[in-house]
Formats: structure tokens, C-alpha cells, sequence
């Protein structure tokens, strides 16, 4: 089963991480935005301010690309420079230290919990989102038992792959597809597995079901290794943008966000998919161009704001499946912050 590009959706799931990660390893790289303006081209390096952006190389964070090629964040008297990190809870210490000043990464119970510790950072916006179509992410169940559990419901009892465990994205994931069954993660036992690692598990019967990501999701269906029971809740956005608590004061914080929205504009509707859009991703992540035109195509709000009621719907799981250092929910004031997306081109 081949993933049709006009279907192609997004989540806020690190998609292939770990094999990007394995090809990057854990060098740091910088990069100044090419400028598109002789206006723009005309303005020399040593009046840019620099900023240090934490990322994973994956086409989840496509404005960040899009914004660096046209030349965007030189436009706003920035010069961007990037640090490949493993995941975005990994970057959050670097973010409240202002060791890098933003993380562009997923969600996760560990960010709580660093929050909840006092760490000095703001989600400010979002990256890629689930939408309607051929899912990014799903939950599939082995074929070998495919007859028998024909929702998420029959899966009680039963162990399910996710990729970073209990805390993770993935394991969220699980809940809300868990949930109209009246099943909570409790319910289930999850085990940590890789992406790739995915597919053979269920083929042994090591695990009866998973929550793979796209490209994983779609080699485990075309295979005939698992069924899809259902795909993730559209407009699910579990990657986004944080800021580290110093840099959000700065003016160069707004102009950050700006050059990220003026991007997104400009991956709406159709032109996601475009030749041009799809080749600067591929050249910024190192993916292979075949693979972008097979995968569901990235979705983003056009303003990027924070996905707040995600937010605190993770935060509500997370805790109740006893995966935080704490018992009470914390605010969603107390760590997330929408006054760049509201502000954005003001």
C-alpha cells in the first residue's frame, strides 16, 4: 500500500528519527537563511543576531526549512543556526539554560515534568498536525490477530509498541484511541520499541499491537504484517516550538516567530506538496525525495499557534496513568505562551 501524496497528512509523532539520527549522529550544524530580496542579500552577517535552534531533521518541521531557503529569518535580522538534538524533551535543559534558544520537538511526559521543576521555557507554537486522509499515524494490530480484535477495544489486556514508552507521544496516542472503548492506558501494557523494530515485533507475536508513524505504518500495512484499527485523532499537533524563558523576552523572539508564520503561509493547501517545497525539505533533512512524495503530506495551522487544548489533554493522560512527578494539572498559562502566534506579522 503506497501512501498517495494529495491524502498525505502529519501528526506530532518524530516520524523516522531514529534513523535520521543514525545517519546524523549527533553533530551540530549551522546554517544562515538564503534570501530570495536584494534588499535582504544586501545585509551583512555581523548585523544579523544569531539564535541557535535545537531540531530534529525531520519534514515535521518544514516552515523552519521553508523560512530558512527564502530567506525569511535574514529578512528579520536573524542568522539561524542549527544543533541536531535527539529528541525535544532531551533539548529542553539547553532551552532553560539559553545554552540553544528554541527546540523544535515533540511532546512528552518529561517535558511536564521539567516543567513542573521550574525549568525557565514556553511552547509558543505548533509544528505539523493530523488531518482528515490517509492517516501518518495509526494503530495497527497484528495480522495474526486481526480476525479476532477488530477495534482498539479488543486490545485489553494485550501489549502494544510505542516508540519513548509511557511517557511518549505514542503512548498518548494509545489513550485516545483506547478511549471510546471505555479503556485507559492501564488497561494495556506498552512496550518501548524503535519504529523500525516495529514490524518484526508483530510478526513474532512479540507485541499484538503498535502505533507506527508513516513510512512504518504503511510497510507494516503493505506487508500484510498488521491492520490498521484506526488512524490518530485529526488535528492532533504533538511537535512544536519552545522557547527558552530568556530568549522570549527578547524582540528577536517575535521576529523568530514571524519569519515561522511567513513559511507556514506558504504551505497551505496544495503547495505543501510542491516539487520546490518537497526538494528543500529533502535537502534539509537528508531524506530521501522518493520518500517525502510517498508519506502523508505535513499539515500546519497558518499562524502556528500552540496546540493548548492538546496540551493539556496529554498533561491530563500523562497523569493519570501516574507518569509525572506530580497530582494537580498545571495551568496551561504557566507554560504556554500565545502571544507570538497572536502577534505574528504586526
Amino acid at each position: 500500500m503506497k501512501f498517495p501524496r494529495k491524502g498525505r497528512t502529519a501528526a506530532a509523532v518524530l516520524a523516522i528519527s531514529s534513523l535520521v539520527l543514525a545517519a546524523c549522529g549527533s553533530s551540530s550544524t549551522s546554517s544562515t537563511s538564503s534570501n530570495k530580496s536584494a534588499s535582504a542579500t544586501s545585509t551583512t552577517s555581523k548585523t544579523l543576531t544569531p539564535v541557535t535552534v535545537a531540531y530534529i531533521p525531520l519534514s515535521l518541521f518544514e516552515p523552519l526549512f521553508i523560512a530558512m531557503h527564502d530567506g525569511y529569518f535574514t529578512q528579520h535580522g536573524i542568522a539561524v543556526h542549527l544543533t541536531v538534538v535527539p529528541s525535544g524533551q532531551s533539548a529542553t535543559t539547553l532551552a532553560a539554560t539559553n545554552k540553544v534558544q528554541v527546540v523544535l520537538g515533540g511532546f512528552s511526559a518529561g517535558m511536564f515534568n521539567a516543567i513542573n521543576q521550574g525549568l525557565d521555557f514556553k511552547v509558543v507554537g505548533s509544528m505539523a498536525e493530523e488531518a482528515p486522509g490517509t492517516p501518518a499515524n495509526g494503530l495497527v494490530v497484528a495480522s495474526s490477530l486481526a480476525s479476532k480484535v477488530t477495534n482498539a477495544g479488543g486490545l485489553k489486556g494485550m501489549k502494544i509498541a510505542v516508540s519513548g514508552g509511557a511517557g511518549s507521544t505514542g503512548a498518548y496516542l494509545v489513550s485516545q484511541a483506547l478511549a471510546p472503548y471505555h479503556l485507559t492506558l492501564k488497561d494495556v501494557t506498552l512496550v518501548n520499541l524503535a519504529f523500525p523494530e516495529m514490524e518484526s515485533a508483530l510478526k513474532s507475536g512479540a507485541v499484538a499491537a503498535a502505533y507506527p508513524p508513516a513510512p512504518f505504518l504503511g510497510a507494516i500495512i503493505k506487508d500484510n504484517v498488521g491492520k490498521l484499527l484506526t488512524g490518530a485523532p485529526v488535528g492532533v499537533a504533538a511537535t512544536g516550538v519552545i522557547y527558552g524563558g530568556a530568549f522570549a523576552k527578547t524582540k528577536t523572539a517575535q521576529e523568530f516567530f514571524d519569519a515561522l508564520v511567513e513559511a507556514s503561509k506558504q504551505l497551505q493547501g496544495n503547495n505543501t506538496d510542491s516539487a520546490l517545497n518537497l526538494g528543500i525539505v529533502a535537502a534539509a533533512t537528508g531524506q530521501k525525495l522518493s520518500l517525502l512524495e510517498s508519506e502523508p503530506p505535513n499539515v500546519f495551522s497558518p499562524d502556528l499557534a500552540p496546540p493548548t487544548k492538546t496540551l493539556q489533554s496529554m498533561q491530563k493522560v500523562f497523569l493519570a496513568n501516574h507518569n509525572l512527578d506530580y497530582s494537580s494539572l498545571i495551568p496551561a498559562s504557566k507554560y504556554i505562551d500565545s502571544t507570538f502566534s497572536t502577534n505574528a506579522g504586526k
